[in-house]
């Protein structure tokens, strides 16, 4: 990253100072609740149920030891163990696990994860780690299982169970973290307006196909992600700053700015379409508190990473689990004795026990505007 990069970095602190006092979203009393069918996940690699590994014949780092070290096997999962879709899944009583959609070819109406690692909003180029199966190609994805339902079991029968689906939509982190290199002006004004854009197409699309309640995650504290931690390293004391979690202030910004933009686009869209509901999870937020009280949450370690290549953030190596955002197997690392005891995994993408953490924020209605809480025991059987 260039030093233009971060004037313009400085520039937007001063210009944006309004939006970076992110109140912390706030446990706050029950004002509704719904009691999903099934949910559908579109997502990056940090809710990829297995997609990516599927698709690429079961070599990436995802479906190879120590990904998956917590749950006993690689699962194609970028975690120790589960991820936050699982979680929901088991906790609502709709499957055991949240279903990678390459691996099912059913008719039945079940609960299905149609992200991929790398995937972005928009369509990202010359990025080694990006994924051509960006939202609008995971929203089209859905939309054909969704015929195949519709087909098998009629649309009045099908029709409210997508209805009363839970959409869960976290997407749009990477598009920030591939554009970092073009500079802060670059994301500001041409990668933020334009992942809005998309994902207010895909958020409308999947309406006009029965969703009324969508979950839109922000991005969570990448300015505090091991792999960003040791990569600045490389700079001049000075050129960025550290806030009092040893996080980088000038990351922050941006992502901060960035989760203001969608908030602005849940409260739009919620206003816009009749009978919908886009939820918006203060990923940010929820981040924070777990991260300013870990004594509460059994972790020790927040700012480095579990599996890594040594260094001042165990992220001084080549490739995932060395730290380095790339699929390369040949990668040396070692694995920390406990990943629970850590926020991340491999530097980039988070520990199983962070997840759950996460996942039990979202059915109580932690986090979340406006306020719901998630109920259990509504899977359709047929």
């Amino acid at each position: 990253m260039a030093s233009s990069t971060f004037a313009a970095l400085a520039i937007f602190a001063v210009l944006f100072a309004a939006l970076l006092s992110h109140s912390a979203a706030i446990r706050s009393p029950k004002q509704d609740s719904f009691c999903p069918t099934a949910v559908f996940t579109f997502a990056d690699s940090l809710s990829d149920g297995g997609n990516r590994d599927i698709e690429a014949g079961g070599k990436t780092l995802s479906g190879m030891y120590p990904y998956g070290v917590t749950y006993g096997r690689p699962t194609g999962r970028y975690s120790d163990g589960l991820v936050i879709p699982d979680f929901l899944i088991q906790k609502l009583h709709l499957e055991n696990l949240g279903i990678p959609s390459l691996e099912f070819n059913g008719t039945e109406f079940v609960s299905l994860n149609f992200g991929y690692a790398g995937a972005t909003v928009i369509k990202v180029e010359n990025q080694p780690f990006s994924s051509p199966h960006i939202f609008s190609a995971q929203v089209d994805d859905f939309v054909r299982h969704r015929d195949t339902v519709v087909r098998e079991y009629g649309r009045e029968d099908s029709d409210p169970w997508y209805q009363n689906a839970l959409y869960m939509v976290e997407i749009g982190g990477d598009d920030i973290n591939f554009g970092l290199p073009l500079g802060g002006g670059y994301v500001i004004n041409v990668t933020i307006p334009a992942v809005i854009q998309g994902l207010a197409d895909g958020i409308h699309n999947l309406y006009t196909h029965g969703a009324r309640r969508v979950l839109l995650y922000n991005m969570p504290r990448a300015d505090c992600s091991p792999n960003y931690l040791q990569s600045f390293l490389q700079y001049p004391e000075g050129m960025f700053h550290y806030d009092k979690d040893g996080c980088i202030v000038e990351i922050a910004q941006i992502i901060s700015y960035f989760n203001a933009q969608l908030h602005a686009l849940a409260t739009d869209l919620t206003a816009k379409y009749p009978d919908l509901t886009v939820y918006y999870f203060d990923w940010f937020a929820a981040n924070t508190y777990v991260l300013e009280n870990m004594d509460e949450f059994g972790f020790t370690n927040s700012l480095q990473s579990c599996c890594g290549g040594g260094g001042k953030f165990n992220c001084n190596g080549d490739g995932l689990c060395g730290c380095a955002p790339l699929n390369q197997t040949d990668a040396v690392y070692t694995v920390c004795k406990d990943p629970s005891k850590y926020f991340t995994f491999d530097g980039i993408h988070y520990t199983e026990h962070f997840y759950n953490i996460m996942s039990d924020f979202i059915i109580a209605g932690d986090y979340i505007s406006p306020m719901v809480k998630l109920d259990k025991g509504c899977k359709v059987i047929v």
